[in-house]
Order: structure tokens, then sequence, then C-alpha cells
């Protein structure tokens, strides 16, 4: 559904007044635009979301194309929440109590309920029964569904908990590898069937030498603390982490979110490459997130992550103001465990390291955690810092738009906070600009990118274009089928006008795995193309991606191969896939 809607009439979309349903001993919550507060507790703090604050939000809604989006500050005492502009069209307003899809920073509730079963000393491994650790190999814990391929004995008998929370086992992203059906019988996927797929993929490098961002990782964490507390996942984190908290907002199910009356926000995305009058907000169906389970499964709002960024910040250093979490999860969730890459520096005083779920460094001397996460249509952003007790989160209904708004309003919010001269504060405003123009150059710019040193002119292909066609197969990537896309024309299936750039001469449409894209291939030279990759649901560009692709032609003169090496996060291995039809 097309919503031509000027990204003025967001902007003007009132901000509304937090309501506190359940409130965490000692947390205040205040509306940003009124003062007005439920609780006890005396105000000590100056309101940052003041009607300075609501107009800097109406243009930066209407700058990044975003519908709404929800802010809370933890600062002391004192927890300050508002909602801006739209969560579902045509006029529902967000709310601090609007519930959005939160991605990947789910991971902290992973490792915090693995810190939990670590502390509590009730759970063993196996063969040789030893208390759980973080030193835990994780084929310890489901010795049948961890086996890596032949190549990768050393990994698949020491890789551990620690080595999954912390993105160093090796493993590249592997998104595209996830299926919604699994086997003969075609079941709906399972974290099972994700860590059962492992000896199917590559590694791209040594284990605990390089930063490698995995959601598989954290899908197979999930599946071990299911088997070791014989519950699913979401059960596990109300009874442990949520419900103490009071967190009775949270869910690790967007079905059980909407079944409990709970208002989730409508995900929509920008239709960046639509002409004049037909630009405009389009609607992104809700998604299931049974598969992402303990990577990116959460739905919550602000208010809740309040109480969350609250207990973080109250157990660190001696004395423990948190206890649902113990002294000892506090420190090992926050302890650095590897660096991650020079250009993670932006405008921090150092790169930043990964510790358990959280990332970590410091920003004029002080300490600060974060993380981002990102869905389809919807994205998150959390920081906090602990020797300043105070915290931003930000929630929004838009593909990296939401990510980009929330970086920008959170860091206007900390530098008022430290009082940091405007000339000292790095541009996030403006890397956003820049990350947003390259993603929608990406289509123009793919096989210069993928292939800077290629033939010219280049060498013609060795087959008729009819036979590239058809169905490939891989072990855990399942089907890519190929069909012919001709010049000019639009897909019934993914609608998008003529772009700029060589147009493809292939596709495929893989609307069967768990992240639905489309696949673009594009002719560079020889057996050689390159892959543009977009969304199938929200087709902006905005989450593309690319792929290097080469078919094999076998001594008779026909495909019997198609090697894909994708390119997410640097190299992600080489895939082969069958011809099989």
């Amino acid at each position: 559904m097309r919503l031509a809607l000027r990204p003025s009439a967001v902007a003007l979309a009132l901000s509304t007044a937090a309501l506190a349903l359940q409130q965490q001993p000692g947390q205040e919550v205040m509306s940003g635009s009124n003062g007005g507060r439920k609780g006890e507790a005396s105000i000590t703090g100056q309101n940052p979301l003041d009607d300075g604050f609501a107009a800097f939000m109406r243009d930066a809604l209407e700058r990044w194309r975003v519908p709404g989006l929800a802010v809370a500050v933890v600062d002391g005492e004192d927890t300050w929440a508002e909602g801006y502009g739209i969560s579902s069209f045509p006029s529902t307003p967000v709310t601090p109590s609007t519930l959005f899809y939160t991605g990947s920073t789910t991971k902290a509730f992973t490792a915090a309920i693995v810190s939990l079963l670590i502390a509590s000393g009730n759970f063993s491994s196996t063969p040789l029964p030893s208390p759980l650790s973080w030193q835990t190999p994780l084929s310890h814990l489901i010795r049948e569904d961890f086996a890596l391929g032949p190549e990768y004995d050393w990994p698949a008998l020491h890789l551990t908990l620690e080595d999954a929370l912390s993105h160093r086992t090796g493993f590249p992203r592997h998104d595209k590898a996830l299926a919604r059906r699994y086997g003969p019988d075609a079941h709906a996927g399972t974290v099972r069937d994700v860590a059962r797929s492992l000896r199917f993929l590559p590694m791209a490098g040594e284990p605990r030498v390089r930063w490698r961002y995995c959601n598989v990782m954290f899908m197979v964490v999930s599946h071990a603390v299911q088997t070791l507390t014989g519950a699913w996942l979401g059960a596990a984190l109300r009874e442990r982490i949520w419900a103490p908290l009071g967190m009775n907002d949270t869910f690790l199910s967007v079905e059980q979110a909407i079944e409990e009356g709970r208002e989730v926000a409508g995900g929509y995305y920008w239709d960046y490459l639509a002409e004049g009058d037909g630009r405009g907000f389009v609607e992104v169906p809700k998604a299931s997130l049974e598969l992402a389970s303990g990577a990116g499964g959460v739905v919550s709002n602000v208010l809740d992550y309040a109480r969350w960024v609250r207990c973080l910040v109250r157990g660190d250093g001696d004395e423990n103001g948190c206890p649902v979490l113990p002294a000892e999860a506090h420190r090992e969730l926050k302890a650095a465990r590897i660096v991650l890459p020079p250009e993670s520096r932006r405008g921090y005083d150092a790169p930043l390291a990964y510790a358990l779920g959280w990332e970590v460094g410091t920003y004029k001397g002080h300490r600060f955690f974060t993380h981002s996460g990102g869905m389809e249509a919807y994205g998150a952003e959390v920081y906090f810092f602990p020797d300043l007790e105070y915290g931003v989160i930000t929630f929004g209904n838009t593909p990296s738009t939401s990510n980009l708004l929330g970086l920008e309003a959170t860091w206007k919010l900390i530098n008022d906070k430290l009082g940091v001269p405007e000339e000292e504060r790095f541009d996030w405003r403006g890397l956003g600009e820049e990350t947003l123009d390259s993603k929608l150059k990406l289509p123009e710019t793919a096989v210069e990118d993928l292939y800077p040193e290629r033939a010219d002119p280049p060498l013609p292909r060795a087959l008729p274009l009819e036979d590239y066609v058809g169905v490939y197969s891989h072990p855990a990537y399942q089907i890519v089928t190929l069909q012919l896309t001709e010049e000019n024309t639009t897909s019934a299936t993914n609608s998008r006008p003529k772009r700029a750039g060589k147009r493809g001469e292939l596709k495929a449409i893989r609307d069967d795995m768990e992240w639905q894209m489309t696949f673009e291939f594009i002719h560079v030279s020889g057996e050689l193309w390159a892959v543009v990759i977009d969304m199938l649901n929200t087709p902006n560009m905005l989450n593309g991606q690319l792929a290097r692709a080469e078919f094999v032609v076998g001594v008779k003169g026909t495909v019997d191969k198609l090697k894909m090496e994708f390119m997410e996060d640097g190299s992600e291995g080489v895939i082969a896939f069958d011809k099989v039809a």
C-alpha cells in the first residue's frame, strides 16, 4: 500500500506525553512536552526533551523520511520519554508506549540470560560434567547440532559461548542462508535448523583473530539456552529478566504482543525510486520473529528499555544497584573481548571494542556502551554512560533512516548533556547523508566496486543468456532460481521504475527465505557477474548489498554451477550452488 504523503505531513504530527504503565522502583517517567509525571520521586534534572528538541525532531523526521520516532532519556533517577510523528498511518501518533521491533539490541538480553545461567551454578556441560562458563564449548551443549565442515575440526571443538556472543568465531554473517522452511518435510525453520546448517557454511577467518558480525551465532546460542533450560527463550527472558525489571511491554514474539493488546508501530519505507508525486511511504507487512530469536527477535518500547538501561547503569561499579543481574554478570557482560575495525572510531575517542552483546568505547573520556538494531522496516539505537548515569534510547519505523535519525538525535542529547561546543561535535548528520547517498547509488557503482580491474572491452559470455536460466541449489543457502529480466521493464513482484546504471540481465526472487530479497545479475566479463541485492519488501536500496558471481561451464558445454561471494561486511566466502534444473 503506497501512501503518497508529503514529508511535512509527518513533521506536523503532534508529540505525545509519556505514560508509565509500570514503574521500576526508583524510576520516574516524565513527558518531554509538558513535564507531567507519575510516581513519587522528585525531579532532579532538567527536561532534555523540551520544545527546542521537539522542533529539531519535526525537522529531522522530514529530512530523514521517517514517519515516527520514540525517544527515552535516562538521567540519574529521572526518565524522560516522548513520541514524535506517526506510528501508523493515517494518524496514529507515536507515544512512549508504542512498541517497535528492536532488532539486534536483542543480543544484549541473550548474553544476559547466559550470564544468569552461569551465575546460578545449576547448569553444566557434557560429556564430562563441568559447570557452565563463558569458556564452555558450544559442542558440549548441543553436541549433535553443532558440527562444522571437515576443514574446521578445531573450531568445531573449541568455539565457546564467549566467542559466539562477541562475534569472534571467524564466521561471517551468512544471513542469506536463513530459510523459512527446512528439511524434506519443509517444516518451519527453528534455531536448531540454523545451528545444523553451519556444517555447510564457510568461515571467513581464524577464530579469535578478527571481529566479524554474525547473527547466526546468536541463534546458535539461543538454541543452546533452550536446550539447557528446556524452555522457549522468550519464556526464560520473561521469568529471569523482564518480569523482575517490570518490562511488561517486552516480547520475543510480535504475534504475542499483538494478542495481548499492545500497539506495534507500522513499518514503512520511503520510495526514493518513484518520481514526482508518486513518492511516499509504503507500508511493510509485519514480519514474524521466531527465527530471529536471540539475535534480533524482541519487540518493546522505550519505557521498558529505559528500565533495562537503568539496571545496567546501576549495576556498574563496586555496588550492584540492580541485583536482577549478579555483580559478576554485570562485569562480564561489559568486559571488552575483541577490537572492532579502525573505521568504528567515527566521533569517538578511539575505535570501539565488543563485549557480550554490547559495543564499548569512550567519548570525551567517558566510557559508554551501545548497540544498534535494524529489522526490515524498523531501526533502534541504545547508548548508556555508566559514570554519568545517563542513557538514550530511540526506536523508529523505517529501515536504515530510523537509525540515521536516531544517531543524530542521540548525539545531540549526549553532547548537550556534556556541554560539548558545536565546533567539537562529530557530524553525525553528514555521516548519515553520506551513507544514504552511497546506498542509493549502489546499483550504479556495483560493477566498479566489485571488479575495479576488469577486461575492457568485456569478454562475451560463453553461452546464450537463456542457458543460464534455471534452479541452483546449496544445502544451506537453499535455492536460487534465475529468470530472464528484460531491459526497461518493471517486475510485478518488486515494482520499481528504471534506475540509473547498467541493468541486470538475470534476476532471482528469494521470497522463501527469512530475509526476502531480490538478486539482480549484471554481466561484467566472460562468466563474471555483479549482483545487486535488495530487500523484496523494502526495495529502496537502503539495505542493499553486493555479491560477485561466476558461472562454471562444464565439459559438456552447459552450466554446472553458480559460485557466489556475498560481500556484506566483507567477503562471506564462496558459496557454490549446483544447477539442478
